[in-house]
């Protein structure tokens, strides 16, 4: 990089030096990279020149304005597409990454999908990608008015940066909560189904936590047809069912018909009733 535009106050951290930057930032805003280099005395000028050589020699590309990735060497930046799981972190500081990215993420996805979501607290328009959209999402309202926002977060490592995703146990919950941002029911059950192990006891305290009795009562029909491969006790499926409403509520929202499965007072469709019970035609 060229070190004209690099003068300024000397600093006591050593020089910044822009390539371990950038292993440590594949995908990068540039106000942090400013916020990084500033500490080292670089004036505004000077960090935006190093983020234009770099675009101009090829090691950048530029995904949006102000947002960058970084090519790998040999790679040509017109044909290059950073991994996109990297990129909410790279928008929002507090990002998570949740429903069908989460279980993209965590291994349990049944298809890919071009779409990312991600949760923050600030509002923000989707980003278009080459490949797809980057679509923020508000995380659910109870936990904003609790300041649970992190409830059943957790930190994984995607090409030696560090990601948060929300756990299995949150996504599970979440995607039968917003299917929409899942794929759809189907692809929830289906991806539901490759989740080996969950932990019960967070589980239960996320519904309480969320507080939507018709979420007890899907997680309690989908608990029940997993019992055995699950290790799920019956203690628990027994405090599922009281807290689960009061009236007859569908599993899918936007279909009619099905089946009752009448110990969660939950209609679904015939095709995943025959597991627990044969249930009541409606």
């Amino acid at each position: 990089m060229p070190s004209s535009g690099d003068k300024g106050k000397p600093s006591a951290s050593g020089p910044f030096r822009t390539d371990e930057f950038f292993l440590r930032h594949p995908v990068f805003a540039l106000e942090t990279f400013r916020r990084e280099g500033e500490p080292h005395g670089l004036t505004r000028t000077a960090l935006a020149e190093r983020v234009k050589y770099g675009l101009e020699r090829g090691r950048l590309k530029l995904l949006a304005r102000g947002l960058y990735a970084v090519v790998p060497p040999g790679v040509q930046a017109a044909r290059f597409t950073p991994d996109r799981f990297l990129v909410p972190g790279a928008l929002a500081a507090d990002a998570v990454l949740a429903y069908h990215s989460a279980l993209e993420v965590l291994g349990f996805a049944h298809s890919v999908y071009r779409d990312v979501y991600y949760l923050t607290t600030r509002r923000r328009r989707a980003l278009r990608l080459s490949d797809g959209r980057v679509r923020a999402l508000l995380p659910p309202r109870a936990l904003r008015t609790r300041r649970s926002e992190d409830f059943g977060v957790e930190s994984r490592e995607r090409l030696g940066v560090k990601i948060r995703v929300t756990g299995p146990e949150r996504t599970l919950v979440d995607c039968f909560a917003a299917p929409r941002y899942a794929g759809g029911l189907e692809e929830v059950m289906e991806s539901a189904e490759a989740i080996s192990v969950l932990d019960l006891d967070m589980l239960g305290a996320y519904l309480d936590l969320l507080d939507q009795r018709r979420l007890f009562a899907i997680l309690g029909f989908f608990l029940e047809r997993q019992a055995q491969r699950l290790f799920v006790p019956p203690p628990l499926l027994r405090r599922l069912e009281r807290a689960r409403p009061a009236s007859k509520v569908y599993l899918d929202k936007h279909q009619r018909g099905g089946r009752l499965i009448r110990r969660w007072n939950l209609i679904v469709p015939g095709r995943w009733a025959t597991s627990v019970e044969s249930g009541e035609r409606v």
